[in-house]
């Protein structure tokens, strides 16, 4: 079982340090901070793995997921049934005005076109719908750091930006409000997160919600 990250396969998700359990403390602060936010309607998760998050979203909302990788998709199955398939979003086209959540945690990052694919998932969002995701924060030593270490770890990584470049993204696609935020994840399972003024020079991640 390697660290390394070559293609989206069995030992994408179970490696060691990668392996995501269910109702992960990470995932419920996912759907914590959604749910502050959006607490009932359609949910879609792009790159939705193996479905833990889109399990736990479950409990709210009326979820829909989709993942580049037949292994994850097949994990997804059994866990949520017929709610996952097999899809690239980079290749699919979206429903426009159908979404009220759509959530791309750590999934941008993997695009080659992140700016085109921001443009769909914004013309799929309902009026005053919400994207939440995140994606390395390439900033700071810290931040730079971390980025560095991943794209060595995980070579499937296309677009590792600073935030300054997904703020230009996110604003040029429509999105009238956007707030971002700093996470420091504590393996695959566990995180926490930074608000304060000082997330840009210490979070592993930026954390972004934009609203439509």
């Amino acid at each position: 079982m390697s660290i390394l990250k070559t293609k989206y396969d069995k030992n994408y998700y179970k490696n060691y340090f990668y392996r995501e359990r269910e109702n992960s403390q990470r995932n419920q602060n996912r759907i914590k901070k959604i749910t502050e936010h959006k607490k009932a309607g359609k949910f879609l998760e792009i790159g939705c793995g193996e479905g833990k998050l889109l399990k736990e979203a479950e409990k709210f909302f009326e979820i829909e997921g989709f993942d580049i990788s037949h292994y994850a998709i097949e994990q997804a199955t059994r866990l949520i049934g017929d709610k996952a398939c097999q899809k690239d979003i980079e290749k699919s086209s979206l429903p426009n005005d159908c979404y009220d959540v759509i959530a791309v945690f750590n999934l941008l990052e993997y695009t080659t076109n992140p700016y085109g694919v921001i443009i769909k998932l914004q013309s799929s969002l309902r009026k005053k719908g919400m994207l939440i995701g995140s994606v390395p924060n390439n900033f700071g030593i810290i931040g730079k750091t971390f980025t560095y270490i991943s794209n060595l770890i995980d070579k499937t990584h296309r677009s590792t930006y600073s935030p300054n470049v997904w703020n230009k993204y996110f604003h040029e696609a429509g999105f009238e409000k956007i707030i971002f935020f700093g996470e420091i994840p504590v393996g695959r399972n566990r995180n926490f997160y930074i608000k304060n003024k000082f997330w840009r020079y210490l979070s592993f991640n930026l954390v972004f919600i934009c609203k439509k």
